[in-house]
């Protein structure tokens, strides 16, 4: 039911006039926050990250604010997004970030409370309020008071997503490409705002990969390296400083964007219908599962 819902509300925005608007805002204000705080390359950047931290921020929403490695990894390491070991490494290294911390009692390390706080919540509640505001012109139901839908609850929905993620639609090439290497999204974000520029003809735009490179804080040789995966793949050609998008990648990331939005929707008058509950609300997909992981 929910992949059915999730897929006439997005070709809904799809073709609607206000996508465009909506993507250039997704463009600028991601890629932004990416730049204007670069531990996010690591935090968030490439999807097994993006999973292991917004599982944890999930499970933490709802469980005292708390979650353990092996809640967390009961999520992401069976569907191969992260290894237990990357897991464990990205949370010691949120903690040297002063970002996560641990809590008593001690002993088995994966059963070990841990919050997170400090400016990767911040990262997440910009991004999370950055996809409500463009997903703002597709709701339905009446604007609710100020603070009855936070990001809070967004995060809760995303991490619902996570748990969830086989039963909905499955993402393009094109973005499953560019997810796997960090910071992919923000960069594949750039190209298709460059690509909608009216500077960009038919031999392309003006791509930088130096200028990217010290934008993410990462190498000019890792910004040249995923281009030429996409190469490789039929998602872009290379014509010296010019990048061609092809269409069909243009056609595939906007339609992966709007599944997005279409899911922010959903899931937020969902939240607004049903009582606050560990899981999804039971509007969203007509069942309340049980698969909160403990």
């Amino acid at each position: 039911m929910l992949r059915e819902r999730l897929g006439l509300l997005a070709n809904r925005i799809l073709n609607d006039d206000a996508f465009g608007d909506a993507v250039a805002y997704l463009c600028a204000h991601i890629s932004t926050a990416f730049k204007q705080e670069q531990r996010l390359v690591r935090a968030l950047g490439d999807f097994g990250a993006f999973a292991t931290v917004m599982c944890a921020a999930g499970i933490a929403s709802v469980h005292g604010g708390q979650f353990t490695l092996a809640a967390v990894q009961a999520v992401v390491v069976p569907p191969g997004w992260a290894s237990s070991r990357r897991t464990r490494a990205l949370i010691d290294w949120l903690e040297l970030e002063n970002t996560a911390q641990r809590h008593p009692p001690g002993g088995d390390n994966r059963e070990r409370p841990w919050s997170l706080n400090g400016w990767i919540i911040s990262a997440i509640e910009t991004l999370a309020s950055t996809y409500r505001l463009a997903a703002s012109p597709w709701e339905t139901l009446p604007a609710p008071a100020e603070g009855a839908i936070g990001t809070d609850a967004l995060i809760d929905g995303v991490s619902w997503f996570l748990r969830h993620a086989q039963d909905l639609p499955f993402l393009s090439e094109e973005m499953r490409m560019f997810l796997g290497h960090a910071p992919g999204f923000p960069i594949l974000l750039d190209l298709l705002s460059a690509a909608k520029t009216d500077a960009c003809d038919a031999a392309g735009c003006v791509f930088s990969r130096k200028a990217t490179a010290r934008a993410y804080g990462v190498s000019r040789a890792h910004v040249t390296a995923i281009l030429a995966r996409a190469e490789r793949l039929n998602i872009l050609k290379r014509n010296g400083s010019r990048i061609v998008l092809s269409d069909l990648a243009l056609q595939n990331v906007q339609r992966d964007l709007a599944y997005q939005l279409a899911f922010v929707v959903l899931w937020a008058e969902a939240v607004r219908t049903s009582p606050p509950s560990a899981d999804a609300p039971e509007s969203l997909s007509g069942w309340n599962g049980s698969s909160n992981p403990r």
